[in-house]
């Protein structure tokens, strides 16, 4: 179905590229941009794709190949330099110091800047947890120092950032951070895509809108590449109440994925991700079939949907419609994650996991990281030679319902 479905698209790619520069000319004339980074999780059955994750301040560049660092340094620069002659740029890390994959993350974030012409500081927003007034890390030939964040007549510095470029790699799980209020330096992504105020329901909502609008433009099933969902709100997976509640959600979109297998006579079990509503990392989520394994819920997983990241309480679920992995490596289940930047795919990786199995969660303990699968096949995953390519198509939509998020965010004030 997705080769069918490729071949259809291509064929209209002209026809695809004016509906996508039309939206990003209207979002311009509104003042909105594209966001500088995103990254996302993707999962391909062979007969559905669809992005299953969207993160507004991805971590993970350090997974990156050199190829795609080099580009994204281009894109980097052509964004950037269209916002502001500024060359100096702060980057505000998450607060926690014990994850080195993250540092090795920021790090290589840096270097890709550097290489776009800009000088890249290191600092970080007080919370309970810092002891310490600055992190020096010595493993890397120039040592990473993260230093506190001050604010001072409407600008933030640190000690050795005086002004410039603010660029969020900190998610803002749980605070808004008032110390970037009103300040007169660029922001980027806006402060109010944190995670502590967006919501996937909301994200999602307005990716499957833009798939129904293009499919109405050039005609195809959107469901082939959006995912049913549901959310409950109000919700504490220690009430049995609650459990109820997101027992008959799960329900509800099992029998809408079933109505569909058995159109399309798709022989799989369907299945869904009940997950936090916000939040990443790929904490707070389980994997289930029905609503009656909800109520069955042992203590272990009830325990899991309590709390997100930094012990933020999940009182939100969205209830997802699962794709199962096509891909395999070495016979373990892998998926494409994609980094956009400025609204372009500049690369991306394959996350492997050997300890999960091709409907479950593979953004969990027992992932890898390989390169991207090759560009020959018959769906090709990014698009830097002119070719076609269904999962950049996917990112791009995905960027401009990001957009959109950030534009109801304004409307919301």
């Amino acid at each position: 179905m997705l080769e069918h479905l490729q071949y259809c698209l291509e064929e209209q790619s002209e026809k695809i590229t004016s509906w996508y520069k039309a939206k990003v000319k209207s979002l311009k004339e509104e003042n909105i941009s594209l966001p500088l980074f995103s990254s996302f999780d993707m999962r391909d059955s062979g007969y559905k794709a669809s992005i299953v994750d969207s993160n507004v301040y991805p971590s993970g560049f350090n997974n990156l190949d050199l190829e795609s660092q080099l580009y994204a340094s281009k894109r980097f620069s052509n964004y950037l330099s269209s916002l502001s002659i500024e060359k100096d740029i702060l980057i505000i890390s998450e607060n926690h110091t014990r994850n080195t994959f993250y540092f090795d993350n920021i790090h290589v974030l840096s270097s890709i800047l550097n290489r776009a012409g800009f000088d890249t500081y290191f600092g970080y927003i007080e919370g309970k947890n810092n002891s310490h007034p600055t992190l020096i890390l010595e493993k890397y030939e120039k040592p990473l120092k993260i230093e506190k964040l001050f604010r001072d007549n409407g600008r933030v510095y640190t000690d050795s950032f005086h002004d410039g470029i603010i660029i969020l790699n900190n998610d803002l799980s749980v605070n808004h951070p008032e110390i970037l209020d009103n300040i007169h330096q660029h922001v980027l992504p806006s402060i109010s895509l944190g995670w502590y105020n967006r919501k996937k329901s909301t994200h999602f909502k307005l990716f499957n809108m833009l798939i129904e609008e293009l499919a109405s433009i050039v005609p195809f099933d959107p469901w082939l590449l959006k995912t049913s969902f549901t959310y409950v709100d109000d919700i504490n997976f220690k009430d049995k109440d609650s459990l109820d509640d997101v027992a008959k959600a799960v329900d509800l979109v099992i029998s809408e994925i079933s109505l569909k297998y058995e159109e399309l006579d798709i022989r799989e079990d369907p299945f869904v991700f009940v997950k936090n509503n916000s939040g990443t990392y790929g904490l707070g989520i389980i994997c289930v079939s029905s609503g009656e394994e909800i109520k069955n819920l042992n203590s272990k997983k009830r325990k899991k949907m309590i709390y997100g990241k930094d012990r933020s309480r999940i009182d939100s679920v969205l209830i997802q419609e699962g794709i199962y992995s096509n891909y395999l490596i070495h016979d373990n289940p892998a998926e494409p994650v994609l980094y956009n930047v400025g609204g372009e795919v500049v690369g991306g990786f394959m996350r492997v996991n050997k300890l999960q199995d091709r409907d479950k969660n593979l953004n969990t303990r027992g992932m890898t990281f390989q390169k991207l699968v090759t560009n020959n096949q018959t769906r090709p995953i990014i698009l830097k030679n002119g070719e076609f390519s269904l999962y950049a198509l996917l990112t791009k939509i995905a960027d401009l319902a990001i957009s959109y998020e950030y534009k109801q965010t304004l409307t919301d004030k």
